[in-house]
């Protein structure tokens, strides 16, 4: 994939700095949504499961391997949890098991392998949790500078769930996706749509403040010296 980036103008190249600046100074914000996942689907698929002694068993040994991936252990802390996901992929457990993996790998900056388990989670993953890990999947994908695919990703998961609690979110992925690809213009027009769409949220706020106008700088002097 290309950015073109040769043939983008001053502003377009300012336009990506800033929105490159942006995504790097609220990385906390964007891996929030993929902790947010993680407890609500977790809590999800425990009381779905709560009556089945097998199913306890499965989650009080899921909690244990995820345990040791978030101590910070080394690649062989992951093994357990791999297992775990390959073995009960089909359940919720698993699904939990592949998004806490995608999580993880994110956060260390392995997105290509962290894809692998989002991807994995999201084929058995019932349409509420399927919603948070395409968002975590979204975030990884620009994380790794993958800015059209983004926007692809978006595109397809909009097209195939229009009414989803997840739309904004998504939405503002591909509208980052779009300007840090250089697609300045087709960025502002999703930004338009979810400040008019979405007013008094998270959303509208984060479009209006990409829309306002960036403060002219004031022109340099040369002093002389005396």
């Amino acid at each position: 994939m290309t950015n073109n980036q040769q043939t983008q103008t001053p502003a377009g190249n300012a336009a990506i700095d800033n929105s490159t600046n942006w995504l790097t100074n609220n990385k906390k914000t964007i891996i929030a949504v993929a902790i947010t996942a993680i407890v609500i689907g977790g809590i999800f698929a425990v009381i779905d499961n709560l009556r089945d002694k097998a199913y306890q068993d499965q989650w009080s040994n899921l909690f244990m391997a995820e345990m040791a991936v978030a101590n910070g252990g080394d690649a062989s802390s992951y093994a357990p949890l791999e297992n775990f996901a390959s073995k009960y992929k089909t359940k919720p457990a698993g699904v939990y098991a592949n998004f806490v993996l995608g999580t993880a790998l994110t956060q260390q900056k392995e997105y290509l392998k962290a894809e692998i388990f989002y991807k994995q989670a999201l084929e058995y993953a019932n349409d509420e949790f399927a919603a948070m890990i395409t968002n975590a999947l979204l975030a990884n994908t620009l994380e790794a500078g993958d800015f059209e695919r983004a926007v692809t990703l978006a595109d397809e998961f909009i097209t195939k769930n229009p009414t989803n609690f997840s739309i904004p979110q998504v939405k503002l992925y591909k509208a980052l996706g779009l300007e840090l690809a250089g697609k300045t213009e087709e960025a502002k027009e999703v930004y338009k749509s979810l400040e008019a769409d979405y007013p008094q949220t998270y959303y509208a706020a984060i479009a209006a403040a990409k829309l306002a106008p960036e403060p002219e700088k004031a022109p340099a002097t040369n002093k002389s010296k005396k």
